[in-house]
């Protein structure tokens, strides 16, 4: 039984967020772009979740670098590829220790 990826609400946020930045700012093949390569790499989750490495190894936090500016941070359980958040690199690092 393959697993799914699933968002958590920040990351679903984050998500919806980029997708309403990229369409307003940078236009519809652009938005598809990231689109697909979200899909791309959701599927690269699930079928090679070890080949990312760990930020945390105790608590089980991997990265994945999605684009130059977009990191998916994620938790490969049992069941499913759980994405913590897509962080932009743009931000305070500060800012991801309170997210994951």
């Amino acid at each position: 039984m393959a697993k799914e990826v699933i968002l958590t609400p920040i990351a679903q946020i984050n998500y919806e967020d980029i997708i309403e930045y990229l369409l307003n700012n940078w236009g519809l093949r652009v938005t598809n772009n990231f689109i697909d390569r979200f899909e791309k790499i959701s599927e690269l989750l699930v079928e090679n979740p070890e080949i990312f490495p760990f930020i945390n190894k105790a608590q089980q936090i991997q990265k994945c670098v999605l684009t130059k500016h977009n990191i998916i941070y994620f938790k490969n359980t049992r069941v499913a590829i759980k994405i913590l958040t897509v962080f932009d690199t743009r931000q305070n690092p500060d800012k991801l220790s309170s997210i994951i």
